[in-house]
């Protein structure tokens, strides 16, 4: 593999915390299900391959790796990119079916998700409202809070609602 066959999902922060995670940095919205085994990409254009084994996404995201060397020598490095193969990205980028999930803002039953569709950055929700004005909302951090499999909470949707 080549590193042009590889793609740039993130970048690993700088130091180590006391539970041996290392915060990750993602790009354009990446999902963080598509972690396991990455590539990094160190400022000299060396390349090692190691697996995620866990992940905290409690306040920051931060991610735990299996070998403790490369992990060290990514921290001295300071600068080291999270890379995915392309062919990899291309797969796990389909659209997200949220067709039929209950939508939940401030406590308050908002609708039913009638349309999900993915717009080449993200996933996109449509639902209508109790007044049957149509409100669409990017499934992104910024205004989800959770998703728990049949609801979704979002946050700070009140500019969509007020259009």
């Amino acid at each position: 593999m080549q590193i042009s066959d590889l793609v740039a999902i993130g970048r690993l922060g700088k130091s180590i915390d006391s539970n041996g995670f290392i915060s990750f940095k993602e790009f354009n919205n990446f999902r963080l299900t598509f972690l396991g085994d990455i590539f990094l990409l160190f400022t000299d254009n060396r390349v090692r391959y190691v697996t995620v084994t866990e992940i905290d996404s409690r306040s920051s995201i931060k991610i735990k790796i299996d070998d403790e060397d490369i992990l060290a020598d990514a921290i001295r490095d300071g600068n080291v990119s999270v890379m995915l193969p392309h062919d990899d990205i291309k797969n796990e980028l389909e659209e997200e079916d949220f067709t039929g999930m209950k939508v939940f803002f401030q406590n308050r039953f908002m609708g039913i998700v009638s349309e999900s569709f993915f717009n080449g950055a993200q996933d996109v929700i449509t639902f209508e409202d109790s007044n049957d004005k149509e409100i669409l909302v990017p499934m992104i951090d910024i205004y989800v809070e959770n998703v728990d499999g049949e609801n979704i909470y979002l946050k700070d949707i009140q500019g969509f609602l007020d259009l």
